[in-house]
């Protein structure tokens, strides 16, 4: 009879722990395949991929990220100034946003790509969760919780704009300040 108990114990065991394998085994094997899908590489050397890769890294919020793609300077000093409530809820805001990648045209060392943006009007609903902060003598919890609400609710604006680019040392980088993509990145270009 004892030896039956031990056999079957010693049955149990094994089989707890093929279950337990198979879990970890799956754990794995899904794990790997998210990885593989969040990593699919952009080709950052066409100005298309960086448009890509530059609106992408916006959305996730790594804004240095995002300027090395553009070519430009992320400037740490003057982000890190504002005010924690408007980064948080900009971040959130980017964070939001859609986008296609349209047509790409080169002409020597100077590009173009069209983008179609959509994404709800920062302004109008930071100013709107601000205006209910004041009138009900609230915090920043109040004006993140409404904006939040407000974000939610809202509709999205759909603007396309073109992303200009230049050559310089045989790099694709940003043409001008292309302030009606970071206007429509956050919904508020007319």
């Amino acid at each position: 009879m004892k030896y039956k108990t031990s056999a079957v114990r010693a049955h149990k065991e094994r089989n707890e722990f093929m279950k337990i394998k198979v879990r970890l085994l799956c754990s794995v094997f899904l794990l790997l395949l998210l990885f593989t899908a969040c990593t699919t590489k952009v080709d950052t050397s066409s100005p298309k991929g960086i448009t890509e890769a530059f609106l992408a890294s916006m959305q996730k919020g790594d804004y240095q990220k995002a300027c090395t793609y553009a070519g430009i300077e992320f400037d740490e000093k003057t982000y890190e100034k504002s005010a924690a409530l408007q980064k948080e809820l900009m971040k959130e805001t980017y964070a939001n946003m859609e986008f296609e990648i349209g047509d790409e045209t080169v002409k020597e060392d100077k590009a173009i790509v069209a983008v179609t943006v959509r994404n709800s009007n920062y302004i109008e609903l930071l100013n709107d969760a601000i205006y209910q902060t004041m009138k009900e003598s609230e915090d920043d919890a109040y004006t993140k919780k409404k904006y939040r609400a407000a974000m939610k609710k809202a509709d999205k604006k759909e603007l396309e704009v073109l992303v200009n680019y230049r050559r310089e040392k045989e790099k694709w980088v940003f043409d001008g300040s292309n302030s009606q993509l970071y206007a429509a990145m956050l919904g508020y270009l007319q």
